[in-house]
């Protein structure tokens, strides 16, 4: 079991992770090697870079030089790297080994014995049983991903754990006791790929520390965070405590919730739970066949913008550090105060309800909007209360705020992902609302559906039954809130003519993401409110060309 298993996941799917944690059952059917034609790891080329300098003493400035020439594979048998995750592995390289040397050099000044790179993972592992328990098991294995440190003396040992933003110290109790239990008691050796763990020898063993450390490194900025600095003996009764109970969780759950586990799923071919849906689209397997993927309209979207910025932020997870803009921040507020209201128990009409008491300052979900963004916004949730689709709702119907909707597209091998701003029952059908805030009206020269392709998502899953009900009882509405000009309408996904023209959407921003290997930049107005510029030659030099476009 990866550390991983005892992170809280409340939109995971408990079937997934109990047969995750169990590397010995095979996918079924099985997975064929299909190889990626990127890097889809982001932290692989930084590792590999790493390993050079601290198992190889390879100077910085070679390593620097090989990452570039090798596209990052350097001695590996992997995929290329995009050009941009170069430049994001070259900064983070170097703020990493900065963070090292000053944290190294503050040790030194607390008198603590200086720590070098392990090679080999620490596995901790339960002694062999002598007959299967009741989940079949004769041994557990725990393991933690990072980079690896030690003292001479082996009384300390240090873990690194890179964010691709900023550092993240806030971790779950479990979590962090899980970690540090592999610290304490794991023995360095090769992960095993049998049955049976081969026995650690005297020459693989390390002595007991006394000290466990663990930071969180922030690849973006180079901020250290310290996660924990324990006592090694006070480890098992914080294990006992709060990881024994979700490792515990994570190898008995059966429950299934078709969602992104879904991707990776061993068992995707058995789950009655996740829906079909063939040619939800018309879409075409690519050639060569790829890897299963997840696919979102948030992906769509990017993809169409900038084929770079999908694959750097959406499938590498990079992202700057840079502030979103005042309409996303106003936007983000509206939706995290509507969720709120629309979650709220017992469940009441928006119309029933006052908006922010002070209009010039008030914030929701953690965003805080102040003078004349605070009270756009809150217009917006003015105009708002006469559209609020719990109006008038029968207390037997059901409502779900932010539910994720998932399907299946089979020839595609892509599970599809949609998540609507509030889904509800009415009258033995659902409905789909998507809720947008804008300063502007709506642009009729341009179809609705192309302009928010989500609506076309909606409109197809509903038409497929994705959400078991009769498409003639249900429908779409999308809700525009603005300043004095909202408006909600209504789209039919029964009618041939609506599903038709939301196939020729989706199919038409779906098939070249799906068939797209590249993934070249195509500089735009987007270039300068993408967080992934920092790193892309192409899209920096589009903004500094156009400065007003910022």
């Amino acid at each position: 079991m990866s550390t991983t298993a005892a992170r809280p996941d409340p939109n995971g799917c408990r079937l997934h992770r109990s047969l995750a944690v169990r590397p010995l059952i095979t996918p079924d059917p099985p997975l064929p090697f299909r190889p990626q034609p990127l890097e889809e790891f982001a932290a692989a080329p930084l590792f590999a870079a790493l390993d050079l300098i601290e198992h190889q003493a390879w100077p910085l400035a070679r390593v620097l030089r090989e990452l570039h020439e090798t596209k990052g594979v350097f001695q590996r048998r992997t995929a290329p790297a995009h050009s941009a995750l170069l430049h994001w592995t070259a900064e983070a390289l170097e703020r990493y080994l900065d963070a090292r040397a000053d944290e190294q050099e503050a040790a030194r000044a607390e008198g603590l014995p200086a720590t070098t790179p392990v090679r080999l993972e620490w596995i901790a592992r339960t002694a062999k049983r002598p007959q299967r328990d009741q989940r079949g098991a004769l041994q557990y294995e725990h393991t933690v991903w990072g980079r690896r440190y030690a003292s001479a003396d082996g009384r300390v040992r240090d873990l690194w754990i890179p964010s691709f933003g900023r550092a993240k110290a806030d971790r779950s109790e479990a979590e962090k006791t899980a970690i540090a239990h592999v610290l304490a008691h794991g023995a360095p050796g090769p992960r095993p790929r049998w049955a049976t763990a081969p026995p650690v020898t005297a020459a693989m063993a390390d002595p007991v520390p006394e000290r466990v450390r663990v930071f969180a490194f922030g690849c973006a900025d180079g901020s250290v965070q310290t996660v924990l600095d324990w006592d090694a003996q006070e480890v098992p009764r914080r294990f006992a405590e709060h990881a024994a109970p979700a490792f515990h969780d994570a190898a008995t759950g059966i429950e299934r919730r078709p969602g992104a586990d879904c991707v990776s799923c061993k068992v995707i071919g058995h789950c009655s739970d996740l829906r079909r849906t063939p040619s939800l689209w018309g879409g075409v397997p690519t050639t060569p066949t790829r890897r299963r993927r997840s696919l979102s309209v948030w992906d769509l979207r990017l993809h169409k913008d900038c084929p770079a910025q999908y694959h750097l932020t959406r499938r590498l997870r990079l992202a700057s550090l840079q502030e979103e803009d005042r309409a996303t921040l106003r936007g983000r507020a509206v939706d995290a105060w509507l969720n709120e209201r629309h979650g709220a128990c017992p469940r009441t009409s928006c119309r029933e309800l006052p908006g922010p008491q002070d209009v010039e300052n008030w914030s929701a979900g953690g965003f805080d909007l102040h003078g004349e963004q605070a009270r756009e916004a809150a217009a917006m949730l003015g105009e708002h209360r006469s559209l609020c689709p719990l109006s008038g709702l029968a207390p037997q119907e059901e409502v779900l705020v932010q539910h994720q909707v998932t399907t299946y597209v089979p020839e595609l091998d892509v599970v599809v992902i949609a998540t609507p701003d509030l889904l509800h029952t009415r009258a033995g059908g659902w409905i789909w609302r998507e809720t947008k805030t804008s300063s502007h009206h709506l642009w009729e020269r341009e179809p609705l559906l192309l302009r928010y392709p989500q609506l076309a998502l909606g409109v197809l899953m509903l038409n497929a039954g994705v959400l078991g009900a009769d498409p003639g009882r249900s429908w779409v509405e999308f809700e525009l809130l603005g300043d004095g000009h909202s408006v909600l309408e209504r789209i039919d996904p029964s009618r041939p003519e609506v599903v038709d023209e939301a196939r020729e959407v989706i199919a038409g921003m779906a098939q070249p993401l799906l068939d797209d290997t590249t993934y070249e930049p195509r500089p735009g107005r987007h270039c300068a409110s993408c967080r992934a510029r920092p790193w892309c030659t192409t899209g920096t030099s589009y903004v500094d060309e156009r400065p007003s476009h910022g």
